[in-house]
């Protein structure tokens, strides 16, 4: 029983569920509010299918592949103090092997194509397209031989930034059988917080990153630190005019995600690349600010999706509560230094 409760920790683990609620989730919440604001309804369980794909393809295929690979490169078992980033931690705390994880893969695989097959029976052959689309990127991020992740600007470009745009164009598409402009400016506001997210989540994994096999070289190995800091601000600021323009030509709840998003801006300016307290506590503010500049939005534009923002509260909770939580994270909002084993991972 002991041996099956730290299975289901790993299982959970390997969620990721704080990144999973900042892109697929919210991506997922967004895309649906654009259905309601141009149409007048949701329906419950197309969304609920939409969020259970985003959920699936981002939380355990995209995942799950990301950590075998990683770990076999040696960049998620470098030494250097990582709180957030350097994978999910369970092959090193022995939840979880690569078997288990291949077999994770494996049901997440089949689980995404039962999904899509009920979409194209029901909804439109289409739309297997987006969910194949959003499967493969996500593979083809860790993946060899392709491995985006590995490579500088395609891991933002080939990899993040469609596989968000896909996750909410996907859900606004099984809602209404067409995409519109809207949708597309909203979701790429969207991406680029989660691209400027990612940027910063690499800071901390430079020597890791550099020292793999083969090596990882990332945007920010190649830009080098404050070169990746201004490329991450202005992605950053490019999200929250993108929302400002849409509060004014499409609808005025777009304006909370300029109002949550215009901080991020700032937050990812002040950051200090090669200080783990700095990063960890600036990533956290950008998720939280990323999080709440798309259900703020998607709320004020569908109002009966208004229970999603405890479940985002829950969920974020769960995730801190289920890796301890170490130092690095339970006191990343706190100005007090972190204690002398700040290298602790989770």
């Amino acid at each position: 029983m002991r041996d099956a409760g730290r299975k289901t920790l790993g299982v959970f683990l390997e969620l990721r569920l704080i990144p999973v609620l900042l892109w697929s989730y919210t991506a997922v919440v967004l895309g649906t509010s654009v259905a309601f604001a141009e149409t007048g309804t949701v329906d419950g369980f197309w969304f609920a299918v939409a969020l259970a794909l985003g959920v699936l393809i981002q939380g355990y295929s995209t995942h799950t592949i990301n950590e075998i690979y990683d770990w076999r490169s040696g960049t998620d078992r470098h030494g250097s103090p990582r709180a957030l980033s350097g994978g999910s931690k369970v092959v090193g705390l022995g939840l979880l092997n690569e078997r288990d994880l291949w077999l994770l893969f494996a049901a997440s695989t089949a689980g995404i194509a039962a999904l899509a097959a009920i979409v194209a029976w029901a909804r439109s052959p289409w739309l297997v397209i987006v969910i194949a689309a959003g499967y493969g990127i996500g593979l083809a991020y860790t993946w060899p031989p392709l491995a985006t992740s590995y490579r500088p600007w395609l891991g933002e470009w080939l990899g993040g930034f469609p596989g968000v745009l896909l996750a909410g164009l996907g859900a606004y598409a099984i809602q209404t059988l067409r995409v519109s402009t809207t949708a597309v400016i909203a979701l790429t506001a969207h991406a680029l917080v989660c691209v400027g997210m990612l940027t910063m989540h690499h800071y901390l994994d430079v020597s890791a990153d550099a020292t793999a096999i083969p090596s990882k070289r990332t945007t920010v190995v190649a830009l080098g630190a404050r070169r990746a800091i201004l490329y991450a601000t202005v992605l950053v600021a490019v999200a929250s005019i993108l929302y400002g323009f849409l509060a004014v030509a499409a609808h005025p709840g777009f304006a909370f995600g300029l109002v949550f998003t215009l901080p991020a801006v700032v937050y990812h300016a002040r950051v200090e690349p090669g200080d783990l307290r700095s990063v960890t506590r600036q990533e956290l503010r950008i998720i939280q600010l990323g999080i709440a500049a798309g259900l703020s939005s998607s709320v004020a534009l569908a109002p009966v999706l208004w229970p999603l923002l405890p479940v985002a509260a829950l969920g974020y909770a769960a995730h801190l509560l289920a890796v301890a939580p170490p130092a690095d994270l339970a006191r990343a909002w706190r100005r007090a230094p972190f204690p002398a084993n700040d290298g602790r991972k989770p």
